[in-house]
C-alpha cells in the first residue's frame, strides 16, 4: 500500500492529519506564493505600457525586444535569488529565509513604480526577481517537509494553486487600474507596482504564527556532529553523488522546459491582445475613411493608437480622446483576458497534481507538455479578434500552467533534508538562467519575422518556441518516478 499518498479508494481525507501548526504553514505558503504570482502579473502587466513611457516612439518589433529584456533580467534575478537564498534556507532556515524574500520582492515592486528610466526600471526587477526566486525554494522546502507524508502532494499542490490566484488579483487590479492610463495624474503602470509593497505585511505572521520544520531542526543538529559530509546547503553535494547528479540535470531540464514556455510564450498574451486589437482598430478606421488611399495607408500602417487616432482627425484634442477611449478598451480586453487566463491556470494546476498522484509523475509531465504545446500553437496562430481573448486564454492558461502542478511536487522529492532547498532552487532557478534567454530569444524572432513581413511578428516567433515542450517530451521518460515513496532524509 502507499504510505505517501492515500489510495483511490481511501476514506480518510487528507486533511483530517493537519495540525492547527500545519495550517499555519499552509496558509503562510500560499499567501507568500500568491503574492508572488500577483507582482509577477502586475509585471507582466504593466511591463509594455512601461517601457513606452521610460523609452518613446518604439516600433512593434523593438517594443517586443525590450519588453524580452525586461523579462529576461527579471527571470535572472529569479535564478539567482533562488541560488542565494535556496543556500541561506538550508543553511538559517526554511522561516527565517521565507520572511527575509518577501520583504525584497515587496520593497522592490514598489520601487518599480518609482522608476525613471529603463536601466533603473531593470534593475529593480532583477532584484524583485531574486526575492521571488528565493521565496519559492523556501516555501516549497517548508511545506514539503511540515506536512504530513499523505498530505504533502494535495498541501503543494493547493500551494500551487493559490499562484494562479494571486494572478487573478493582479489581473483585476488592472482592470481597476488601466496600465496605458492615468490614475489621479499617476501612470497606470506606476500605481499598479505600488500595490506590490503590501506582502511585507505577511512576514510579521509568519514570525509569529511559523516555526521551522522538525525534518530541518533535525538537520541542523546532525550537521554540527558529523561535520562537513553533511554541511547544510553544500551545492557541491548535489554533484558529488552520482544518483543526485542526474535527478539534478533531469529536475532542472523539466523546469526549464515549463518555465521557457510560460515566460517567453503564455505570458506575452497581453501583447498578443494589444497587437491584435490594434490590427483590428487599423481595418475598422480604414473601412471608415473616405479621405483616399493616402489616408488608408496612414491608417494601415500606424504603430500605435495614438498615431492611429491622429491619422483619423486634423483636431488634436479630438484625437487624444480617441486613442484615451481606445487604450482604455484595449486595457479592458487585456485585463479580462489575462484573469481568464489566471482562472484557467488556476485549474489546470491542480489537474495535473492530481494526474500526478493518481498515475504517477511522469503520465503527469507528459500530459502537460502535449497540452501546452497545443493551447500555444492554436492561441498565438489563430487568436484575431476581442472575442477570441474570452476563450483561448483561459485555455492556455490551463495547458501551459498545468506543468507547474507537476514540479512542485516533483522537486522536492528528489533531494535528502540536509539539501532540499538547495536542491529544489538550483533546479528550478539555474533553469532560470537558460529561462532568461528565451524572451531574448522571442525578441530577436520577432524582428526577423518582422523584416520577413509580418504584421504581427509576435505570433510566428512564440509559435516556433512552443517547439521546447518537445524537449521536455523526450526527458519524461528517464525522470525517475518518486510517486509512493517517502521523502530522501
Amino acid at each position: 500500500m502507499n504510505r505517501s499518498e492515500p489510495s483511490p479508494g481511501s476514506s480518510t481525507r487528507w486533511w483530517s492529519e493537519l495540525t492547527t501548526a500545519h495550517w499555519w504553514v499552509l496558509v503562510v505558503a500560499i499567501l507568500g506564493w500568491l503574492f508572488d504570482a500577483m507582482d509577477q502579473r502586475l509585471f507582466i502587466l504593466a511591463r509594455s505600457p512601461a517601457i513606452q513611457e521610460l523609452v518613446p516612439g518604439l516600433s512593434a518589433d523593438r517594443l517586443t525586444t525590450l519588453a524580452g529584456w525586461a523579462t529576461a533580467f527579471f527571470i535572472a534575478g529569479w535564478a539567482t535569488g533562488g541560488l542565494v537564498f535556496g543556500l541561506l534556507g538550508d543553511r538559517w532556515g526554511r522561516v527565517r529565509t521565507l520572511s527575509l524574500t518577501i520583504l525584497v520582492y515587496s520593497i522592490f515592486t514598489g520601487l518599480s513604480g518609482l522608476a525613471r528610466s529603463w536601466p533603473e526600471f531593470a534593475a529593480y526587477r532583477f532584484l524583485c526577481g531574486m526575492g521571488i526566486g528565493g521565496e519559492y525554494a523556501a516555501g516549497v522546502a517548508l511545506v514539503a517537509e511540515a506536512m504530513p507524508a499523505r498530505a504533502r502532494p494535495f498541501a503543494l499542490g493547493i500551494v500551487q494553486a493559490g499562484s494562479s490566484i494571486g494572478a487573478i488579483v493582479g489581473s483585476a487590479l488592472s482592470l481597476l487600474i488601466g496600465p496605458q492610463t492615468k490614475f489621479y495624474g499617476y501612470a497606470g503602470w506606476r500605481v499598479l507596482f505600488f500595490f506590490g509593497v503590501i506582502p511585507s505585511l505577511l512576514v510579521l505572521l509568519i514570525r509569529v504564527r511559523v516555526k521551522e520544520p522538525d525534518r530541518w531542526l533535525r538537520a541542523r543538529d546532525e550537521s554540527k556532529s558529523e561535520g562537513v559530509e553533511k554541511q547544510l546547503g553544500d551545492v557541491r553535494a548535489i554533484f558529488r553523488d552520482p544518483v543526485l547528479r542526474r535527478r539534478t540535470m533531469i529536475g532542472m531540464t523539466l523546469g526549464m522546459v515549463g518555465q521557457i514556455g510560460l515566460w517567453s510564450i503564455g505570458l506575452f498574451t497581453p501583447e498578443l491582445v494589444r497587437g491584435s486589437l490594434l490590427a483590428e482598430r487599423r481595418r475598422a478606421v480604414a473601412s471608415e475613411l473616405i479621405e483616399g488611399p493616402g489616408a488608408w495607408a496612414a491608417a494601415l500602417d500606424a504603430p500605435n493608437l495614438d498615431e492611429l487616432a491622429r491619422a483619423t482627425t486634423s483636431d488634436p484634442d479630438e484625437a487624444a480622446a480617441r486613442s484615451a477611449s481606445w487604450k482604455r478598451e484595449a486595457d479592458g480586453y487585456v485585463g479580462w483576458g489575462t484573469l481568464l487566463q489566471d482562472v484557467g491556470s488556476f485549474f489546470g494546476a491542480p489537474l495535473c497534481t492530481w494526474v500526478a498522484i493518481r498515475f504517477g509523475r511522469r503520465h503527469a509531465f507528459a500530459l502537460a507538455y502535449s497540452m501546452a504545446l497545443a493551447a500555444a500553437w492554436l492561441t498565438f496562430g489563430l487568436l484575431t479578434t476581442g472575442g477570441d481573448v474570452f476563450w483561448m486564454l483561459p485555455l492556455l492558461g490551463f495547458c501551459t500552467c498545468g506543468i507547474f502542478g507537476v514540479v512542485v511536487v516533483y522537486l522536492p522529492e528528489l533531494y535528502p533534508t540536509r539539501l532540499r532547498t538547495t536542491g529544489t532552487g538550483f533546479c528550478y532557478n539555474i533553469a532560470r538562467y537558460v529561462t532568461a534567454t528565451g524572451p531574448l530569444l522571442l525578441g530577436k524572432l520577432a524582428v526577423v519575422f518582422g523584416a520577413l513581413g509580418y504584421a504581427q511578428p509576435i505570433r510566428p516567433a512564440a509559435m516556433s518556441l512552443a517547439l521546447i515542450y518537445l524537449l521536455g517530451l523526450a526527458v519524461v521518460p528517464f525522470a525517475p518516478e518518486t510517486r509512493g515513496q517517502p521523502l530522501p532524509e
